[in-house]
């Protein structure tokens, strides 16, 4: 039997259920602030009231994932900061685990050799964060040496893991794309394209990038949300006509133990968690955030994809079955081609000729 068919069938029924009662399919549990990567797109390492922030704390993090459990998560994202910078996480992600919650870490690779023994097997979507093939770019964008994450991503395959790439993609380093997708291809893991969003003062992907990843789409093992490209080249999200569920869609829980509202990186309420947790769903605080989540003026043209992502589930539109659409070609090339689908000769002709430009194969 293929269990990871068995998985996926599963984690479908636990979504619709969710689906149906309105509640939300993932948390995103910060387990600490602090970082040691230096993403030149993201400020977390350089806010000095991060670098030394408590660590989540274990006790508080396991008696969470229990009530999540029963509030109907399906999905949860142990997130930072550096995740592995938790002494604890092996722990968090092996009573996730017991609790059928399919679990996320993403990783820039510091620390993975060290700690992978210990991870193995409990980690459903395990990614490392990789935004170039030659030592220049991988440096440059994250701090990060090149031979690090090339020495992770053997000792994951090694133990029987099937890492992700996570590609963080600019308006700078869109040339990296064909040769991440043929590093994709050649050793068969997905390489999922995350486009990168304006929270740290980042210039939005420029239309003619956003337009050419649709040659991308259609390659194997490259993951790119088609409802999210649509979604950027619209605008982003609208305040008259809201296509963001972040509050109806996730849960976001802090280091100190809040709620966080209406999402993490536009906070502007926090929810203690006290016991029953879950009575946080009954306040007015929460209720207020229900309301007017995708409406308030910092939502205004928001492509925070993390929430988007889950977002488009919610309702049925064009989102939804672009959104659909991609998940599914993703859990095909995952889960079904390394096992029963060889590339074809076009595949690989595909993978050959698809060059980014601003120019070529431009659909409009």
């Amino acid at each position: 039997m293929n269990t990871n068919r068995l998985k996926i069938n599963l984690t479908d029924f636990r979504i619709v259920g969710s689906l149906i009662r309105q509640r939300p399919i993932l948390c995103f549990y910060y387990l600490t602030y602090r970082c040691n990567a230096r993403c030149v797109y993201c400020d977390f390492w350089q806010r000095p009231e991060y670098r030394h922030s408590p660590l989540a704390n274990p006790e508080q993090v396991k008696e969470n994932l229990h009530w999540l459990k029963k509030l109907g998560i399906v999905f949860i994202d142990f997130t930072g900061g550096e995740p592995l910078l938790h002494p604890h996480l092996a722990d968090f992600l092996t009573l996730a685990k017991k609790l059928k919650l399919r679990t996320t870490v993403t990783t820039n690779c510091l620390l993975y050799p060290q700690q992978a023994k210990k991870l193995q097997g409990l980690i459903d979507f395990l990614h490392f964060s990789l935004d170039g093939l030659s030592p220049q770019a991988n440096s440059r964008w994250r701090g990060i040496p090149l031979r690090q994450i090339l020495k992770s991503i053997h000792i994951a395959q090694d133990l029987g893991e099937r890492p992700d790439i996570l590609f963080t993609l600019t308006n700078n380093n869109f040339q990296e794309l064909p040769t991440l997708a043929e590093f994709a291809q050649n050793h068969r893991l997905m390489l999922i394209v995350n486009p990168v969003f304006s929270y740290f003062d980042n210039p939005l992907l420029q239309p003619q990038i956003v337009k050419c990843l649709r040659q991308y789409e259609k390659l194997p093992y490259v993951y790119i949300n088609r409802a999210f490209s649509e979604l950027i080249l619209q605008g982003g999200n609208q305040t008259h006509m809201p296509r963001c569920r972040a509050v109806t869609a996730t849960v976001v829980i802090s280091p100190a133990n809040e709620i966080l509202l209406p999402c993490f990186h536009f906070t502007n309420r926090k929810i203690a968690l006290a016991n029953p947790s879950s009575a946080y769903r009954q306040t007015r605080i929460f209720n207020q955030a229900i309301h007017q989540q995708g409406r308030y003026p910092f939502c205004k043209s928001c492509t925070i994809n993390c929430y988007f992502d889950p977002s488009f589930l919610y309702k049925v539109d064009r989102y939804f079955f672009l959104s659909l659409w991609s998940k599914l070609k993703y859990a095909r090339d995952k889960y079904l081609r390394p096992y029963t689908v060889s590339l074809t000769a076009e595949d690989n002709e595909n993978i050959k000729k698809t060059q980014i430009t601003e120019t070529e194969n431009d659909p409009d």
